[in-house]
């Protein structure tokens, strides 16, 4: 009893409004058909003509209009054609029950229930303005319905915004800070290794390896909230420092060709790509020999930055190559510059490796 009861009262407040509209509706009705008739029906009366009326107004909204608008193509002779049918249908069956309940029970109407033309006129007339009415409500609830569903779905794609920006922004670090700790430690190891060893023999060159690998640790470590994109020029003096440091523990015997434009050093770059691209070239190239030196290419049309390098490859290098360094770079050129950014690399011929970066300028 009392889950009956409790379940009534929810639904009693779930469509409070609609308990308000029609209670205001059906007094407006009655209180104006009263005093322009002079005089007021039987409560009967009204009970029965409002059942039916409110019957054919929630019909004719939530079962009607809903399959006549199913298929758009069809809405435009489907609709007249079931309002037609349901005024064909509802108003001899409605006077019908009427008449039955007229003459098997004590309801009492003001007008007799017959198939007249005053009967079947105010019968039609009464249809189609409920029907009327229930259009207005459906296609309100619909445009109310449609409203929410757009707010909510304009929200959730800005929450994906958010979220989606929120996401590559902390990537982005995750990824700068990866690449930072990818300095390759057995070279740091090595390169502090050959100071150690030749600073008392040759004082000039350690001097130089030391200042060349300060610069380039403080690069590696600048905060990169400040530093989202950086000149070009900055990355090329590091990526200068590098070749200064692997020549010196080379005894200078490396073959490299570094051609760069003068017009390029001012364009703006996410740091750590370029010096990336030459590690990788040191890591795993055959720069030894005079007649195959690596080449470094920076140019610019104006509309597009270009980046190749070109190396033998080491084939006496043991250490397999996963090409980690220039995935990760191709991820990173992927989140900050979209399809403006291409990075290709592979083995060419003669067991060349070629790695070339493309970027569109704006």
């Amino acid at each position: 009893m009392k889950y009956r009861l409790k379940k009534y009262i929810r639904f009693l407040v779930k469509n409070k409004i609609h308990f308000i509209a029609w209670f205001f509706f059906i007094f407006y009705e009655i209180v104006l058909a009263g005093i322009l008739r002079g005089y007021f029906a039987s409560p009967g009366n009204y009970f029965v003509f409002y059942v039916f009326n409110i019957s054919l107004f929630y019909f004719h909204a939530h079962f009607i209009l809903p399959r006549a608008r199913k298929n758009s193509k069809h809405t435009i002779w489907l609709l007249p054609l079931l309002i037609l049918i349901e005024v064909v249908v509802y108003v001899p069956l409605t006077i019908g029950i009427v008449a039955i309940l007229q003459k098997y029970t004590s309801l009492d109407v003001f007008t007799s229930a017959a198939f007249d033309k005053t009967s079947l006129g105010n019968g039609v007339w009464r249809t189609i303005y409920f029907i009327l009415f229930s259009s207005g409500y459906y296609y309100l609830m619909n445009y109310l319905k449609e409203r929410k569903a757009f707010q909510q779905s304009e929200n959730e794609k800005l929450m994906m915004i958010i979220e989606n920006q929120h996401v590559q922004s902390e990537l982005i670090k995750s990824q700068h800070a990866h690449l930072k700790a990818q300095i390759n430690p057995h070279f740091l190891f090595n390169t502090l290794s050959f100071i150690y060893s030749n600073t008392r023999k040759v004082v000039p060159e350690a001097a130089e390896a030391i200042m060349a690998l300060s610069e380039m640790m403080r690069y590696a470590l600048q905060d990169d909230s400040e530093h989202t994109f950086i000149p070009l020029k900055l990355e090329i003096e590091q990526v200068k420092n590098l070749i200064r440091l692997h020549q010196l523990k080379a005894e200078n015997n490396l073959n490299i060709n570094f051609k760069c434009d003068d017009n390029i050093k001012d364009i703006q770059i996410i740091p750590l790509i370029l010096m990336t691209l030459i590690e990788n070239m040191f890591k795993h190239g055959n720069l030894l020999r005079a007649d195959s030196p690596a080449l470094i290419s920076i140019y610019s049309d104006g509309q597009t930055l270009v980046i190749e390098t070109e190396n033998l490859i080491d084939t006496q290098n043991t250490r397999t190559s996963h090409h980690i360094g220039l995935d990760n770079s191709k991820k990173r050129l992927d989140m900050v510059y979209g399809h403006k950014a291409m990075l290709n690399f592979g083995i060419g011929k003669d067991n060349y490796f070629n790695v070339s970066l493309r970027i569109e300028l704006n």
